[in-house]
């Protein structure tokens, strides 16, 4: 900086006055967008639910999915899972996901929903309505379930869910990109049908203080809850535990937020891992990378390495390494997961008319 410049941080407001005038410009882009889009939305000819959020990154959105999955299993539905397929590279699109493809083929997430075990469909396509019509035609679904759906309009949705977290309640508060990590304004809120607020073993109390100051004016109801582990699967012959008998362990993950990756696997065993390895959400795990983590744990002396189920579709057993998927499920507050499951339930019990795509 030239000597002759005062250091008063003129220079640092202007910067922060261009970009919030960025932010307000993106977040008018979005509700212009929004009010296009939402005109022109196609009907599908069975309910949809959509899961989504307002910010960027990890909020939750695929433990909700699956936990969604197994209940419409549960409830004899038909259900078809449309997925953007991120970083997805399919022969073609719509591409119907298989349990055995690569997931570098279809993508991490859409392959571990797709894993679970009952009469569900998993079909990739960055365009959601295309997947639906040609689902429609092809996979006679009876509801489907609108992965990371929230800013996806072309697609009319019968139960938009909005997942929020602690950090999207404070700080990151209507804070839209490039000035925040929102993707919308606060105003894009009043489309959600209710709110998932992600706890992440925060104080309930408090976080129901801090929703109601949020969400009070939208109307909506609010359901908090937490992703836990409740048990290890091992990689390849798939013997469940509980534990592994206070053994040192190696933790790994390429998701988005780790740290609460860290906490859950260590709250879950009671104690830390010995070392974290931190990788770039959905991170390819193909053999090279799996080769590095094999002898880190030789050099560490470690024989047991806890992932993600997201990360276990991308790794393959290996000699000498007991590889453990952490297995998760939802646990919601107070009696909310009845409530809840109420709320899809009716969401899903209608039939509506025919629609082309």
């Amino acid at each position: 900086m030239p000597e002759w410049l005062p250091e008063s941080g003129l220079l640092k407001n202007a910067g922060d006055r261009a970009v919030r005038a960025a932010s307000l410009i993106y977040a008018r882009g979005m509700r212009l967008r929004q009010y296009y889009l939402l005109r022109r939305a196609w009907t599908a000819p069975v309910p949809v639910v959509s899961v989504g959020n307002i910010s960027m990154g990890g909020s939750g959105k695929t433990p909700v999915c699956a936990f969604l999955l197994k209940h419409l299993l549960a409830w004899d539905q038909r259900p078809v899972l449309l997925s953007r397929g991120y970083k997805a590279r399919p022969p073609q699109y719509p591409y119907p996901v298989h349990p055995l493809d690569d997931p570098g083929c279809c993508g991490d997430e859409p392959l571990m929903l797709a894993q679970i075990p009952g009469r569900l469909r998993v079909v990739v396509d960055p365009s959601r309505k295309r997947a639906a019509g040609w689902a429609v035609k092809h996979l006679s679904p009876t509801v489907f379930v609108l992965d990371d759906g929230f800013q996806h309009m072309h697609l009319h949705r019968d139960l938009d869910l909005v997942l929020l977290t602690v950090r999207d309640l404070q700080e990151d508060w209507d804070r839209v990109v490039p000035r925040g990590r929102w993707r919308e304004g606060a105003k894009a809120l009043q489309r959600a049908d209710l709110f998932l607020v992600n706890t992440r073993d925060k104080s309930l109390d408090e976080l129901k203080s801090l929703a109601d100051g949020r969400l009070r004016d939208f109307k909506k109801p609010v359901f908090f809850f937490k992703v836990e582990i409740n048990s290890l699967q091992r990689l390849g012959d798939n013997k469940s535990t509980y534990n592994i008998q206070g053994r040192p362990y190696l933790l790994i993950s390429a998701v988005a937020g780790p740290e609460k990756i860290f906490a859950s696997a260590s709250g879950f065993l009671g104690y830390p891992p010995e070392k974290h390895l931190v990788l770039p959400d959905h991170h390819p795990l193909g053999p090279g990378t799996a080769g590095k983590i094999f002898h880190l744990a030789r050099k560490m002396g470690v024989k047991d390495v806890l992932c993600t189920t997201k990360d276990a579709v991308k790794l393959k057993p290996q000699a000498g390494l007991n590889f453990w998927t952490m297995q998760t499920g939802l646990l919601f507050a107070e009696s909310g997961e009845e409530i809840f499951l109420d709320v899809v339930r009716h969401a899903c019990s209608g039939i509506k008319k025919t629609g082309t795509a």
